[in-house]
């Protein structure tokens, strides 16, 4: 776990998990949502976020080396996956 940076939590966190062959790699993130955010919700209470990355998963599991392959448009280059 180290510290970071989320716009939409404070503090935040992330985590890392050490995988074969490709070091750390970046497996999800947390924090308590700001007050900003939850305010115009009517919630006036701290929330805790969290969230898994579960597209750097996708990316060793495809073998793709760059995160934005995963929202591609490029239709040629899905349908090669």
């Amino acid at each position: 776990f180290k510290p970071s940076y989320f716009p939409f939590t404070e503090p935040s966190v992330e985590m890392y998990v050490k995988m074969e062959n490709f070091g750390w790699v970046e497996g999800g993130g947390a924090g308590i949502f700001r007050e900003e955010v939850t305010r115009p919700l009517g919630v006036n209470v701290p929330v805790l976020a969290w969230g898994l990355g579960l597209g750097r998963l996708a990316m060793l599991k495809l073998g793709i080396s760059d995160i934005r392959y995963l929202y591609s448009t490029d239709l040629k280059w899905l349908r090669e996956v």
